[in-house]
């Protein structure tokens, strides 16, 4: 489990790359495609990443001109941020590509096998959630 993840983020971090992007960022704006406006702490939360990390990746892409933020108007702790124009080109020109990756990683799998592994991941996922072994 933990080789064919390490080589699938492998390879996306090399293809991302080429487009100036990393992989955090990327995950960043598929979030936003689904949910945005977006606050931090909810951007942490579906991402997976933690709040201190995500607002250090939305630092980096104000930088870029892929987000946009201002503050909550009903509670100004708030940051609210929001994909830009560029952001969104930027999305759409990566999502065909990262596509394309996902297909090559499950290339001769059936459907079946793949609704199976997610349904095992998922099962995984839950005991990881349940309270520490220590």
């Amino acid at each position: 489990m933990a080789h064919a993840d390490y080589k699938y983020h492998e390879d996306m971090d090399k293809v991302l790359h080429k487009h100036g992007v990393s992989k955090p960022i990327y995950r960043i704006m598929t979030v936003l495609r689904e949910h945005q406006p977006a606050s931090i702490g909810a951007l942490a939360e579906v991402a997976l990443t933690k709040r201190s990390t995500v607002s250090r990746i939305i630092d980096r892409m104000l930088e870029q001109g892929l987000v946009t933020t201002e503050a909550n108007p009903e509670d100004n702790r708030i940051t609210e941020v929001t994909l830009t124009p560029a952001g969104q080109q930027t999305l759409r020109k990566l999502t065909p590509i990262v596509g394309r990756q996902f297909v090559r990683a499950t290339e001769g799998i059936s459907e079946r096998d793949i609704a199976n592994l997610l349904k095992t991941l998922q099962k995984i996922s839950q005991n990881l959630s349940k309270l520490p072994i220590e």
